[in-house]
């Protein structure tokens, strides 16, 4: 019996496959029975099944992913000019294929969010509703280096992001090779979202760069063995990416922060020190004095965006099963907006319906606090289970479904606003990128747009090439660990789901990284030990 069950764990992949397997499983029935229509028997028959192909699968899979290893190809390059076209190259096929969305959409997109950025900059009128730093860097910046010039706005950010791309794919190429770096460029370019995206100067877009800018920084780290931070220069530029990034979001410490905590392992403790110190200090001198000199504005009714969580599950509660809730609960829910409203507005994990319409009152939220408003929250959990277990899975299951229904596609365009901008640019260009959008949607919509299995295959990856027993593949597994912190955690601040397609597009720009981070070696490779 004992050898049957051994030959089994390993036949399974040990603890990393019944991880897997389990995972699969529990995405399968929480979402069937969420939004399933059928029986509890046959949901329970499906997961049966699911549970069966699963372990004659998953295995194999991971046999296979388990031996499967990036490294550098034979190719020589004879001549070290080519190496240095080849690196240009990478940089320069980014900035035309983002020219062609600019010369197709001049000047650009300009959502409402934009508009009120833009405004803040040509009026030095600063509120920190959006974050302060992104409005300097992505709008006042070029607009001051030109005179005011509406265009240099996205043209700037274009001209960041592609420095930033070519950046990580020649990173990618030291450490890999030629066919690597190429495949990670084609994964970002063709996906239909990304010469949309970079065509509003959102603070999305800046904060992927900063992200996809440390992740390249860790992967150097990494791969170095922490050598590459040994430089006063390196640790200089990881500390002011890491501020940048920190603050080009409101949320962004979801993400710098355990990435900070994953590199410091490769770190001797002086840096270490210098390193966390540097980052805080930078972080309140920024803040404070520019804010102060400035004269920044702070944000009213700051609760509502950070209250997200308890608000749809309070949000299901009431328009679902109202009998269940206590008075008090009743009340809080009925002064923010009468009962017709969340009856006619709300739906499961989206707040945003009832928070934007004309008949609501948020400074209820306000008035109440955050510790109140938790403590009604809970006692939903308590009285109304199924209903609060439904929104919570509605909130979140973006992370883990497999389908299209968080993956809404963002498409150009200018908002009605008072600064004569207006769209213009080439309309057969707009036609080809239009039709080129619309078929990678309708053909390639879950490897672009589905954050579901981009978490899913980054889950994969790590179960197959890091052993969780030792602490060298929990080093690997700590530099994954911050896509799932923000990603889980900005859900969980969002009063609504309409918005997670932008708000986590990063992911797809870092994953070639993180994926040439998890299935490579430690030790020496790259083009430059190979031009003879």
């Amino acid at each position: 019996m004992k050898d049957v069950t051994n030959k089994l764990w390993n036949y399974l992949g040990k603890m990393n496959g019944v991880l897997l397997i389990t995972y699969l499983v529990a995405v399968f029935f929480v979402v069937g029975a969420v939004n399933g229509n059928f029986s509890y028997y046959y949901l329970l028959w499906s997961v049966f099944v699911i549970l069966v192909v699963s372990i004659l699968v998953c295995p194999k899979i991971m046999q296979f992913l388990s031996n499967l290893n990036i490294h550098q190809t034979e190719l020589k390059v004879k001549r070290a000019v080519y190496l240095k076209l080849i690196k240009m190259a990478l940089y320069a096929i980014p900035l035309v294929f983002f020219l062609l969305y600019y010369f197709a959409y001049y000047p650009g997109s300009f959502s409402a969010d934009s508009l009120e950025q833009y405004g803040q900059a040509i009026a030095n009128r600063y509120n920190d509703w959006h974050p302060v730093i992104q409005t300097l860097f992505t709008f006042k910046l070029p607009l001051m280096l030109t005179g005011g010039w509406i265009g240099s706005i996205v043209l700037f950010q274009i001209c960041c992001l592609s420095a930033t791309l070519g950046y990580t794919f020649n990173v990618i190429l030291k450490y890999t090779n030629i066919r690597c770096a190429g495949v990670s460029m084609l994964f970002v370019l063709m996906n239909p979202q990304t010469g949309y995206m970079a065509m509003y100067p959102w603070k999305d877009v800046s904060f992927a760069m900063g992200a996809l800018l440390l992740l390249t920084y860790a992967l150097q780290i990494y791969m170095s063995k922490g050598q590459w931070i040994a430089s006063w220069r390196n640790t200089t530029l990881l500390i002011v990416a890491t501020v940048l990034t920190t603050l080009f979001r409101h949320n962004g410490i979801l993400f710098t922060a355990p990435l900070l905590f994953a590199i410091l392992f490769f770190v001797s403790k002086k840096r270490a020190i210098f390193v966390c110190v540097g980052v805080l200090v930078l972080l309140v001198g920024v803040k404070v004095p520019l804010y102060a000199v400035l004269d920044v504005e702070k944000p009213e009714k700051r609760q509502i965006e950070t209250l997200g969580f308890p608000m749809n599950i309070i949000g299901a509660a009431v328009t679902y099963a109202p009998d269940t809730l206590d008075e008090e609960t009743k009340e809080f829910a009925y002064k923010i907006a009468p009962r017709e409203v969340w009856e006619e507005k709300y739906r499961y994990g989206n707040y945003n319906y009832v928070k934007w319409d004309e008949r609501t009152n948020n400074d209820v939220i306000e008035e109440y606090g955050a510790k109140k408003v938790i403590s009604m929250m809970l006692g939903c959990f308590q009285n109304s289970k199924k209903v609060s277990i439904t929104a919570l899975v509605k909130m979140t299951e973006a992370s883990y479904t497999v389908t299209d229904y968080y993956a809404p596609f963002i498409t150009a365009g200018i908002g009605e606003n008072d600064y004569g901008i207006v769209q213009g640019g080439n309309d057969k260009l707009k036609e080809v990128l239009t039709d080129y959008g619309s078929f990678m949607v309708n053909h390639f919509r879950q490897v672009f747009l589905t954050l579901g299995i981009a978490h899913f295959l980054l889950i994969l990856s790590v179960l197959c090439k890091c052993k969780l027993n030792k602490l060298e593949g929990w080093k690997k597994i700590f530099f994954v660990i911050p896509i799932f912190c923000y990603n889980y955690g900005t859900t969980l601040l969002l009063t609504g789901t309409d918005d997670v397609a932008r708000f986590m597009y990063y992911t797809f720009l870092l994953m070639p990284t993180m994926l040439v981070l998890i299935y490579l070696k430690n030790g020496k490779g790259g083009m430059d030990e190979i031009v003879q």
